[in-house]
């Protein structure tokens, strides 16, 4: 048992079995009793922590989160569906934990999903690449067939805090997390990906476009789980890029994230070309005034330069702590341009 401290709560996690009579008959012994693996997380000091008003004392509550640990998908689902908005689904952790810390989200369950081998693969079969939900960012720069089909991928994987991160944080979690900051998400938009859900219903396939709904907001069902993601791989004569922006060189939150993908190459135009923005709207958005700047069109830096500034009518970002809306507006178009000049012509005769 380890606990995990902040200004207003007190989380201990302790693993534990499923307490229903029906799941213990169903699957006696097949319930991990593991503790979760967490970091030691600190107590937050921020302003706005609650004082005794008499001694400034911190008051810290305790509560006791269970942690339910299946071994097998079928398994997972059937207490997703048995406990539904009662339980929170944790992998990697690395959103959840800290969330919890934050009092972002509240729960008394996790159902800790990470035993759960067969959402863990990379396969490709015939151009079309498929992606496990438990597949970390470690697993994506790895693996010879994102290299090949979905490099815009892993560079926006390579993007994604240190190689502990990226060997701990999953691409279901980044997708179930929703940020429109998520480094992985724009590149899975000009790959048009589908998102595939499962519950003990059966499954659903959803394009990755339908899936937000809004700021943090996803179209899973509570008794749903993400089992996969695909879409059809780049080929040797199509185009992409991934470009971002952060405070620093590493380990940051985008201030703005760019993809792009140009496929159907035809001479020096491209007949299908997907843009896409992300930390600029409270979603992930498409550049489509962009988009159509650009099918078609001989490519010149001409073209390039009214397409990029098109891009920032697209986007609709906020003032926060890492830059204002005005200089988002700004990067977009930089960004925009700097990705689809590499994507064309910086990439060109580079082996897949």
């Amino acid at each position: 048992m380890r606990s995990l401290y902040s200004w207003h709560d007190s989380v201990c996690i302790c693993a534990t079995c499923a307490k229903t009579e029906t799941y213990q008959a169903r699957y006696p012994r097949r319930i991990v009793r593991k503790s979760l693996q967490v970091h030691r997380l600190h107590q937050d000091n921020r302003i706005g922590r609650r004082r005794c008003q008499e001694d400034e004392a911190i008051i810290l509550m305790r509560s006791e989160i269970e942690v339910l640990s299946p071994r097998t998908l079928e398994e997972a689902l059937t207490l997703l569906q048995q406990h539904q908005k009662d339980i929170k689904i944790v992998a990697g952790g690395s959103d959840v934990i800290v969330q919890l810390r934050d009092g972002a989200i509240k729960t008394e369950k996790l159902l800790n999903i990470l035993p759960v081998k067969n959402l863990r693969f990379i396969e490709e079969k015939k151009g079309r690449v498929r992606i496990g939900s438990l597949s970390t960012y470690g697993d994506i720069i790895r693996s010879q067939h994102t290299k090949k089909h979905a490099w815009i991928l892993v560079e926006a994987a390579k993007q994604i805090g240190a190689a502990q991160l990226q060997n701990t944080a999953t691409i279901g979690g980044n997708l179930g997390n929703a940020s429109p900051a998520g480094d992985s998400l724009p590149p899975l938009y000009v790959l048009g990906a589908t998102v595939v859900t499962r519950s003990t219903s059966g499954r659903r396939e959803i394009p990755i476009e339908k899936f937000f709904v809004g700021y943090r907001k996803t179209a899973l069902n509570s008794d749903e789980l993400i089992e996969e993601i695909s879409f059809e791989g780049l080929t040797r004569n199509d185009a992409g890029a991934y470009l971002k922006l952060g405070l620093r060189e590493a380990n940051a939150i985008s201030i703005v994230d760019v993809a792009v993908a140009l496929r159907g190459k035809r001479r020096n135009s491209y007949s299908d070309v997907k843009v896409a923005l992300g930390a600029v709207a409270p979603t992930i958005v498409r550049a489509h005034s962009c988009e159509q700047a650009l099918v078609g069109r001989r490519l010149t830096e001409k073209t390039l330069k009214e397409a990029a500034e098109l891009a920032s009518q697209d986007a609709s970002p906020i003032t926060d702590i890492r830059g204002s809306a005005e200089y988002r507006r700004k990067v977009v178009s930089s960004l925009v341009f700097q990705a689809v000049h590499k994507a064309v012509f910086a990439n060109r005769g580079r082996e897949r």
